[in-house]
C-alpha cells in the first residue's frame, strides 16, 4: 500500500491541478476596473500628488466593508509606483504597510520601518522608529504612506480605540507632512479611530469610501453600471477561463448576485471566482448556473450569521434586506 506522501503525488491526485488550476488562476487574476475602482484609484493619485504642504491635507481615509474591494484598489495604485533606483539609495514614491495585530508604538514603527528598506527595524524603542521613519521617508522621496488593516486599533467587543498608536501616526504626520501624506486603510470600524481623533484626516481631505452599487429601482443608472460590470466579467470568463457565456447581466440574474454581495464590487468578484472554480470541479460545467450560485453563497458565508436568505433559491430575486439582516464585519466578530 501506498504511504501518504507517495499517494499525494500519484497522478490520480494530480488530475484536479493538471486540468483546472492554469483555467483558475487565469480566472483569479481577472481585475475589472469598475467606475468605482476607477474613481478610488484616480482620488488616491491626487490625494498623492496634493497631500504635502500642511498637517490640514496631510492625512487622510479609504474605509470600506469586508469584502467590497477596497484591496483590489490599493493593489492597482500600488502597481503605478514601483520603486525606482537613484544612485545608491531606492526612491519610493508610495509605500504600502499592514497595522500589526494587537499593534502598539513600537511594533507598528518596527513595520514601516520594514517597509522603508530598514536593514534592522527591530531596533529601538518607539521615539528611535519614528524618527528612523521620517529619515527613510525623506531618503526615499516618498510621497504617500499607506496603512492598511487600521481597524485593528479598535477593540472588536467594545469598541475602543488604541490611543497612544493613533497619537504616534499623529505624531508622525505632523513631521512629515511638507513631504508626505498618510492614507490609513481600513474596513468600516476603523471609522471610529477618526471618530475619536479626528486630525489623522485632514480638515480639507474628504475620507474615500468604496461604495455599493444601487438597486434598479433605487438608481436606475447605477444599476445599469453594475450589470455592466457582470456583463465585463461574464465577457473575461469566457476569454480566459474558457466558459461560455453565462448571462450574469440579464436582470434576474443580476439581481441575485447584486443580492448576494450587497452590490459590493469585491463580494460580486469573490462570488464568481468561487462559482467558477465550482463550476470546473463539479462536472467542468460550461456556464455559471443558479444552482451553482446558490451551493457557493452558502460555502463563501458559511461562518457568518448574518444571512438569512440564499438569494439564488428564491422565486423572486429578494432585496438585499431580507438577504442581510446585519452588517458583514459585525457578523465575523
Amino acid at each position: 500500500m501506498l504511504k501518504v506522501a507517495e499517494q499525494i503525488v500519484h497522478p490520480e491526485f494530480r488530475a484536479l491541478s493538471d486540468r483546472f488550476a492554469e483555467r483558475i488562476n487565469a480566472i483569479k487574476g481577472i481585475r475589472i476596473r469598475n467606475d468605482r475602482t476607477l474613481e478610488l484609484i484616480q482620488r488616491l493619485h491626487l490625494f498623492k500628488d496634493t497631500a504635502s504642504g500642511t498637517g490640514d491635507s496631510a492625512g487622510g481615509a479609504l474605509t470600506a466593508p469586508t469584502r467590497a474591494g477596497k484591496t483590489t484598489v490599493i493593489q492597482e495604485f500600488l502597481a503605478d509606483f514601483p520603486p525606482v533606483r537613484l544612485g545608491e539609495t531606492d526612491c519610493s514614491p508610495v509605500i504600502y504597510c499592514e497595522m500589526p495585530s494587537n499593534a502598539n508604538t513600537v511594533s507598528l514603527g518596527a513595520k514601516l520601518l520594514s517597509a522603508l528598506g530598514d536593514i534592522d527595524p527591530e531596533r529601538g524603542t518607539a521615539a528611535f522608529k519614528q524618527r528612523r521613519v521620517i529619515e527613510a521617508v525623506r531618503e526615499r522621496k516618498t510621497k504617500l504612506l499607506i496603512i492598511d488593516e487600521v481597524q485593528r486599533l479598535v477593540a472588536k467587543d467594545q469598541g475602543k480605540v488604541a490611543h497612544a498608536v493613533a497619537d504616534w501616526i499623529q505624531e508622525l504626520m505632523n513631521e512629515i507632512s511638507r513631504s508626505c501624506g498618510i492614507i490609513l486603510v481600513g474596513t468600516t470600524r476603523a471609522r471610529r479611530i477618526f471618530i475619536r481623533n479626528g486630525h489623522l484626516i485632514g480638515r480639507n481631505v474628504p475620507a474615500l469610501e468604496m461604495k455599493p452599487y444601487a438597486t434598479r429601482h433605487d438608481d436606475p443608472s447605477d444599476w445599469k453600471l453594475y450589470r455592466s460590470y457582470l456583463m465585463t466579467f461574464d465577457s473575461e470568463l469566457q476569454r480566459l477561463g474558457g466558459f461560455q457565456k453565462s448571462h450574469l447581466h440579464e436582470e434576474d440574474m443580476a439581481s441575485r448576485i447584486h443580492a448576494a454581495a450587497r452590490g459590493y464590487p469585491g463580494a460580486t468578484a469573490r462570488l464568481i471566482h468561487i462559482t467558477s472554480e465550482a463550476a470546473m470541479r463539479l462536472g467542468d460545467q460550461p456556464t455559471l448556473s443558479r444552482e451553482l450560485f446558490a451551493h457557493c453563497f452558502d460555502e463563501m458565508w458559511k461562518f457568518s450569521d448574518a444571512k438569512v436568505v440564499n438569494p439564488f433559491l428564491t422565486p423572486k430575486p429578494p432585496a438585499v434586506e431580507l438577504v442581510w439582516t446585519k452588517d458583514w464585519e459585525t457578523s465575523f466578530d
